[in-house]
């Protein structure tokens, strides 16, 4: 009875939830090589075509408003077509290395995320003191029956949280392999300024999902300081143990509702710093 309410613990206080963001230190690319390189096939087969095809139609379409514009005018319709020429060719190019500019994204992101993780080592990979489990020990068989009662629904909430982080993981990487997929299409309204909203609507919403995993991490690093520092577990016995447990219910069951308030709102952050909140 004694390992499995220092397991309980454990998932409770330790930094379970941690593990279940891991992945986030790996890039696009190893998280899953196969859905990476379908969705580039994808990009480059079947929507990089139609994007060239929508760049020919609006080239078409501002050379046509050119030549109302400045009709009678040959030097500063020309001077405009040249400008109008430049633009699409600069925008051909930037269609054709549309991955580039998401790949220098996942970059800065795969970055922030490592700092972010090197900066909080001890704070999510908390570990329960050697007191603590010495107390369990010293605790009276009727006292365990206790503490499992009183563990059982924090440490039921933190499993669901722990599972939580796995998914919401999971649809981050999902997101970004669907948003690289139909990258091009977006890119190719750039060239024309009543369309242009359309890139760069995208380019924040990728941002975005870029940046979830900075907040995921962030909030697993707040919510395990936390967690720590509202009881004293380093000073709890035997004797005291299951007392300052009961006294303690409320944050105990507090923490990890909380947790998963933010992280199932951490989307709604991340967006939130590219003033798409």
């Amino acid at each position: 009875m004694g390992d499995i309410i220092i397991s309980m613990l454990e998932s409770i206080f330790a930094g379970s939830f941690a593990s279940g963001a891991q992945s986030l230190r790996t890039s696009i690319i190893e998280y899953n090589e196969s859905a990476y390189h379908f969705a580039q096939n994808v990009n480059t087969a079947a929507v990089k075509p139609v994007a060239a095809v929508i760049v020919g139609i609006i080239l078409v379409l501002e050379l046509a408003r050119i030549s109302i514009r400045y009709t009678g005018e040959q030097k500063a319709a020309t001077q405009v077509v040249c400008v109008a020429l430049v633009k699409s060719a600069l925008l051909i190019i930037a269609i054709q290395h549309t991955d580039l500019i998401l790949a220098a994204m996942n970059g800065a992101g795969d970055a922030i995320i490592g700092a972010t993780s090197d900066l909080t080592p001890a704070v999510t990979d908390q570990q329960l003191p050697e007191s603590l489990r010495q107390a369990v020990e010293d605790t009276s068989m009727m006292d365990k029956a206790g503490l499992m009662l009183v563990l059982f629904i924090p440490w039921l909430l933190a499993a669901v949280g722990s599972i939580a982080v796995k998914i919401v993981v999971f649809i981050r990487f999902a997101e970004l392999y669907v948003l690289s997929a139909a990258a091009t299409l977006p890119m190719a309204f750039l060239g024309n300024p009543d369309t242009k909203s359309i890139a760069i609507g995208f380019l924040k919403r990728y941002g975005g999902v870029v940046l979830h995993g900075v907040m995921i991490v962030i909030i697993i690093a707040v919510y395990s300081s936390f967690q720590f520092s509202g009881i004293d577990l380093a000073g709890l016995t035997g004797d005291n143990l299951l007392s300052e447990l009961t006294k303690n219910f409320g944050a105990l069951i507090g923490g990890p509702v909380v947790f998963m308030y933010l992280l199932f709102g951490s989307g709604r952050l991340a967006r939130s710093m590219l003033g798409d909140g």
